[in-house]
């Protein structure tokens, strides 16, 4: 994301709008090199991966960049890429990797020590424009190249999640000349990346295209193949309806719909085009309280919001690879723990919290206190795929007397209105395949801090803690009371978990998702 505007919006989706031109802005490749065509469902808005957290900027952002490390999606293993090897201290207070000799940026300079040190330095000096990338560096004290080939980084106090977040696309590494410009001109696409792609040209709520490296020869070990990729190009079209993006599927006029939707699954199954999944990792599609509104100040008040939420009822609405939460962590996680007992469907426990903390039920049947209906605001992007969800708990939160208002603003609005705190519920999903990424979100000294809480609590503390810890019982101990201890507050009030839904024409293939269920297209290649 970018400047300040993101702070408070690291889950936003954001939005843009396709007129009928969209279509006719896929190439027909009836001459030069053949493109693999895919469509976006919103605007990247900004490609710099340092800065962006949005799906559809590091769905573009992941083409472009290498990592010091890659993630093995079977196992959650970190293995080399960028770094063929490395040591981390007892304490996962000192990190020291060893870099390959052979790679470049784009512009043909040396990914070296010197390049690597200025990476993260970028991460740590963008501030809040990097809220993802603020936590991963959080108490870094110093970055040392003793040679060329060796960077090692220091932290404060033990960081033991920085290994795997080396393998995150917000850590990608791009050009010293890159890092030299400003980081609004690196949001319009001024990038000089290290990875199989290169950006060609960026057009806001349009399209972006990239091209092929040829001189590509460091794929990630959990690559397929060696040496450049096999699709010379790359167009990404930004299609907001998702109609639009099946009936393009459908007829040829894309490869590739990156977030298929569970009404068009049948359709495009019926036409023959694959479709395929995966679980993300990370916190699952969630309402976030903030702890600054009147009513939602109560912690009775979430807990009752949780309780009166019915997850199984959700399912209707869900893609057939998606399910209902059963924690605030996905089950695709590494540390998540099955809390469906806590997440269990009680409207009469809701209705007693409710009664206990002063809610009265009032004549229409809303619940009033001192005169003040509980009224609930939940404020979200206008082109949010998940309003069927919301008015499925905007019924079910009525039975129990909350008036749960549905408050969709265009992107502009809803920026504004989660940077300022103007809301009483947001909804977040976050991708990471660690349990640190509990941290990101609810960590009261985070840059994104949804809840806004101005004073540290125990999940706090649990979440220190579990920062500085790599032994793996007592890691998945922290893990789990941390869980706990976020739904027990009602800091969240966990909804779907969410899966990547791909869909492929028959004439592409090789397209697989990585640890984060991001699509990579270094494999792809046409079918013949």
């Amino acid at each position: 994301m970018s400047a300040s505007r993101i702070v408070r919006a690291a889950g936003a989706i954001l939005a843009a709008s396709v007129t009928a031109s969209g279509l006719a802005a896929c190439s027909d490749n009836s001459t030069g090199p053949r493109s693999l065509r895919i469509a976006l469902s919103a605007d990247p808005q900004c490609l710099d991966p340092h800065q962006a957290p949005y799906t559809e900027s590091l769905h573009v952002g992941r083409q472009l960049v290498a990592n010091l490390t890659d993630q093995d999606p079977q196992t959650g293993e970190i293995v080399p890429w960028i770094a063929t090897e490395w040591t981390v201290s007892d304490d996962a207070s000192r990190f020291r990797f060893t870099l390959r000799d052979d790679a470049t940026f784009s512009d043909g300079t040396p990914i070296d020590a010197a390049a690597v040190a200025a990476n993260f330095e970028d991460l740590r000096d963008l501030g809040a424009k990097s809220p993802f990338g603020l936590s991963y560096v959080s108490g870094l004290r110093s970055i040392e190249t003793p040679d060329a080939r060796t960077v090692e980084f220091a932290f404060d106090v033990p960081n033991a999640q920085f290994l795997q977040a080396t393998s995150m696309v917000t850590t990608g590494l791009l050009a010293p000349a890159t890092l030299d410009t400003s980081p609004e001109e690196r949001c319009t696409g001024q990038l000089i990346g290290s990875g199989p792609f290169v950006l060609d040209q960026y057009a806001p709520n349009a399209s972006a295209t990239l091209s092929s490296r040829t001189d590509y020869s460091w794929p990630g070990t959990t690559a397929t193949h060696t040496g450049a990729a096999a699709i010379e190009r790359l167009e990404f079209t930004v299609m907001t309806e998702s109609g639009v993006r099946s009936g393009a599927l459908q007829t040829a006029q894309i490869d590739v719909d990156t977030d298929v939707q569970a009404q068009d699954e049948s359709a495009l199954s019926a036409a023959g085009i694959e479709v395929f999944a995966r679980a993300r990792p990370g916190i699952v599609y969630t309402l976030l309280a903030n702890d600054q509104s009147p009513a939602l100040s109560d912690p009775a008040v979430r807990r009752a919001v949780n309780h009166a939420i019915d997850r199984p009822e959700l399912a209707s609405v869900l893609s057939q690879h998606e399910s209902y939460a059963t924690s605030v962590l996905s089950a695709a996680t590494p540390g998540y723990v099955d809390l469906s007992a806590e997440l269990a469907y009680d409207p009469d426990r809701a209705a007693t919290e409710l009664d206990a903390a002063g809610w009265l039920q009032g004549p229409d049947g809303i619940r009033v206190r001192e005169g003040r209906p509980l009224t609930l605001r939940l404020v979200f992007a206008a082109t949010e795929t998940r309003s069927d969800v919301y008015e499925i708990v905007q019924q079910q939160l009525a039975r129990v007397g909350v008036d749960f208002r549905l408050v969709p603003l265009h992107t502009g609005a809803n920026l504004e209105a989660q940077n300022n705190g103007d809301y009483d519920f947001v909804c977040w999903a976050v991708t990471r395949p660690d349990p640190e990424v509990l941290n990101t979100v609810f960590s009261s000294a985070s840059a994104g801090n949804p809840n806004r809480r101005t004073e540290p609590a125990r999940i706090d503390a649990l979440l220190d803690e579990l920062g500085g810890v790599t032994e793996p019982s007592l890691r998945q101990r922290l893990t789990d009371e941390a869980a706990r201890e976020v739904i027990d507050q009602g800091y969240a009030i966990p909804l779907v978990e969410q899966s990547a839904v791909v869909g492929t024409s028959a004439s592409a293939d090789g397209i697989v998702l990585d640890a984060s269920s991001r699509p990579l297209f270094y494999g792809a290649r046409f079918a013949s």
